[in-house]
């Protein structure tokens, strides 16, 4: 339980929190309002971290309270296992059922209020341990799911980069399971795989949670309910985050009533006191008017800003060939590691194509070789006719001159043409009139992304390529975003966390399934995960290998089980030689197709064709991987 009551707060004057008083009534708890409305303070109030100026808060006694903040610094001295393995609670269940058991009898005795509460609360730590002990939250299987192989658990702690001490750090709230978890913007530093894990994670979890996030399906998945702050009150809505914008536009159109009502009685009462103010007769009745229209005035309905649309073409980029990039057997190697793998892909004039997996399996490797960035250890990377590469990196922001205004800058790299317009497309993007002024050094980081993916639209390639443009963001800004690349007339390959986003833009998706594994899907993100399902790791143990029987060691397979084994090899030995042809036979007419198109490059057809044996020769050396793979491990 978690009652938040007359909690109010205010920095230099300004109002933060007005006099909140909520409770957690649902199981998890989204946290939502614009930049600076008041979320991380009220968590940190919440956590103890913050004194609010009037109110207090509510928890049962004793509660475990654990706050994961949006950014701090971490004093690590252990390893990754040790700084976990140290905040696991174990707590014995004999003991408790001991106590369970002395308390009953002490009630029987001398029924009282004291040891009724204490029953209560044994009761409670007996259920949230049977409920642990149905699920597995063991430290190895939280740090698998969290990305961190077992290679990492040995190495210090204090020598992982900010995103993955945050990583720790989450580790350690989730291993303990306290009462309450808050978690301000959690899924910052995690990929779209991880951020599957805690969302299930959080779906078990029997405590209560309030967590804020810029991630809308995460916020979908998991919240029961959303909090907004707005103008320093927090407003309930019954439901996940679709729900509240839905919700949310109703009430904003019920407002709209009001204010036009307001607007229309400050009309009249003006009205009235202009034309009756100089005539004694009625001079009294007109001041009384006045006062009535100051009063309405001071009540008026504040709707909230939104984004203007774009109702102006953006400069366009040049149309360049169909064939925008040929990956031929792209591998890459650093040191010792294999990131990439024979890799082949061939990038069409219009796709959208989302790499995604977890992090550390080759996203932004691929990214950069076909930005030229890297050269490939192997293979050829082509890059088609009248083709021209945008690149937005993820230490853009770092470029941005910090002495310059918002206005100033936008206005400086600015076709001629659209000059006129320079305004209208800061606004577009969330950059209103008292931001023109500001200096870009003290923008926040969803600023600067925002003001550096301007300049970079101003003068579009017919190939962006887009490394987690998405990070920083808040849900407005990410919609601003997607809805301008989704009208761009490029081709577009990208890396992004947000699940909502690579499903809203994505025509296909290349899934990293592990170093030197990436496999093309022609679907968005949701299409993949209906087919192969979540990667979360259940199985804390790494996987032992499964010798096949022997006569040495005592095993033998029966005679029918020998045939059915005998069988299933002869099958996929026939599979995999048939599927072995038809690439051969497509790979052969491929290369017939590329010579006639280097003789007639204009004819439409051939590159149609083309096009549809690279995607068929893509699908069957799949399907001969997976066969091979299956024959490989049947074999004696």
């Amino acid at each position: 339980m978690l009652l938040l009551k007359n909690i109010s707060k205010q920095y230099s004057g300004q109002v933060i929190l007005d006099d909140v008083t909520m409770s957690l009534g649902k199981h998890v708890t989204a946290l939502v309002g614009k930049n600076g409305s008041g979320k991380s303070t009220l968590m940190k109030i919440v956590a103890g971290l913050e004194y609010s100026d009037s109110g207090e808060i509510v928890t049962q006694k004793n509660a475990q309270i654990e706050y994961l903040p949006q950014e701090a610094v971490y004093d690590f001295s252990g390893t990754v296992m040790e700084e976990v393995k140290s905040w696991q609670l174990v707590e014995n269940v004999n003991e408790l059922n001991e106590l369970h058991d002395n308390i009953l009898a002490r009630l029987e005795r001398d029924p009282n209020e004291k040891d009724f509460i204490r029953l209560n609360e044994v009761n409670e730590k007996l259920h949230r341990l049977e409920v642990k002990n149905r699920k597995d939250n063991s430290v190895e299987t939280v740090l698998l799911n969290l990305g961190f192989t077992r290679d990492l658990w040995d190495k210090p702690a204090k020598t992982l980069s900010g995103g993955w001490q945050m990583r720790v750090a989450l580790a350690r709230v989730l291993v303990r399971e306290p009462d309450i978890i808050l978690l301000d913007e959690p899924t910052n530093y995690l990929d779209i795989v991880t951020i599957d894990f805690l969302a299930d994670w959080l779906e078990h979890f029997d405590g209560h949670v309030l967590l804020v996030s810029h991630d809308r399906d995460f916020l979908n998945a998991v919240a029961e309910e959303t909090w907004e702050i707005a103008n320093g009150r927090v407003s309930l809505f019954r439901g996940n985050y679709t729900f509240y914008l839905s919700e949310r536009e109703q009430r904003i159109k019920l407002l709209e009533k009001q204010r036009e009502k307001q607007l229309e009685e400050i009309r009249q009462l003006q009205d009235y006191y202009d034309k009756n103010h100089t005539n004694a007769a009625h001079a009294a009745m007109a001041q009384s008017k006045m006062k009535q229209l100051e009063q309405i005035k001071s009540e008026l309905v504040v709707l909230p800003r939104v984004a203007p649309k774009m109702n102006f073409r953006l400069p366009e980029p040049k149309r360049g060939g169909d064939i925008v990039v040929e990956l031929d057997n792209i591998s890459k190697n650093f040191g010792g590691l294999e990131v990439l793998s024979n890799y082949k892909r061939i990038i069409r004039r219009g796709e959208k194509i989302a790499l995604v997996g977890r992090n550390g399996f080759g996203k932004s490797t691929l990214m950069n070789i076909i930005g030229g960035e890297l050269e490939p250890s192997g293979g050829v990377c082509r890059i088609g006719t009248g083709i021209e590469i945008c690149y937005f990196r993820q230490h853009e922001i770092s470029t941005l001159p910090p002495d310059e205004t918002v206005l100033g800058y936008i206005e400086s790299r600015t076709p001629f043409e659209m000059m006129s317009r320079v305004k209208s497309l800061l606004s577009c993007f969330l950059f209103f009139e008292e931001d023109w002024d500001k200096k870009i050094a003290v923008l926040s980081g969803g600023e600067k992304v925002r003001l550096a993916f301007i300049n970079f639209i101003l003068s579009p390639g017919n190939l962006l390529l887009l490394d987690e443009p998405t990070t920083h963001l808040d849900i407005d800004s990410k919609d601003i975003l997607l809805s301008t690349l989704k009208d761009i007339p490029a081709t577009i390959v990208f890396v992004s966390h947000d699940s909502h986003f690579v499903n809203s833009l994505a025509t296909s998706i290349v899934y990293f399934r592990g170093r030197g594994d990436a496999v093309n899907f022609p679907g968005n993100y949701d299409e993949y995960l209906g087919m192969y399902g979540h990667e979360i790791i259940r199985d804390e143990k790494p996987a032992e290998k499964v010798e096949k029987p022997s006569e040495k060691s005592g095993g033998k397979l029966d005679f029918a089980q020998q045939k059915e084994l005998r069988n299933l090899q002869n099958r996929l030995k026939r599979e995999v030689e048939q599927l072995q042809n038809e690439i051969d036979s497509k790979e052969k007419e491929k290369d017939a197709v590329a010579e006639k198109i280097n003789s007639d490059p204009m004819n439409g057809e051939l590159a149609k064709r083309f096009v549809e044996l690279d995607n068929a020769i893509l699908e069957l050396l799949e399907l001969w991987e997976r066969k091979s793979s299956e024959l490989e491990k049947i074999s004696v």
